[in-house]
């Protein structure tokens, strides 16, 4: 699965509009559906019902978008904290080396 993926399922359940959906992504429409396509197979559940006037989302696609939102808060998180952590200089755990290892 995915994190791109499930940024694209929160989008459209925002939008509720795949080409709306798909522009704020930069991305043409059918290959942003496709992306949706793939998670909902890979979930094994409709995310989104469609037809030609609408879309909207699907019990389980309420459930896995509101999972969505908490992985993607964290996944966001994460790459903050490590941007804040401005006093790494390098490995001190044998990995790859010790630079401040006396000699």
């Amino acid at each position: 699965m995915e994190i791109r993926s499930l940024r694209y399922a929160v989008t459209l359940a925002e939008e509720l509009h795949f080409g709306r959906a798909a522009q704020r992504h930069f991305i043409a429409a059918q290959p942003f559906g496709r992306h949706i396509q793939r998670l909902e197979r890979e979930v094994g559940q409709r995310l989104f019902e469609r037809t030609s006037r609408r879309v909207a989302l699907t019990p389980a696609g309420e459930r896995v978008v509101a999972e969505a939102r908490r992985v993607l808060a964290a996944v966001d998180g994460l790459a903050e904290l490590a941007r804040a952590d401005t006093s790494y200089d390098g490995p001190h755990d044998g990995v790859g080396g010790d630079r401040n290892r006396s000699r």
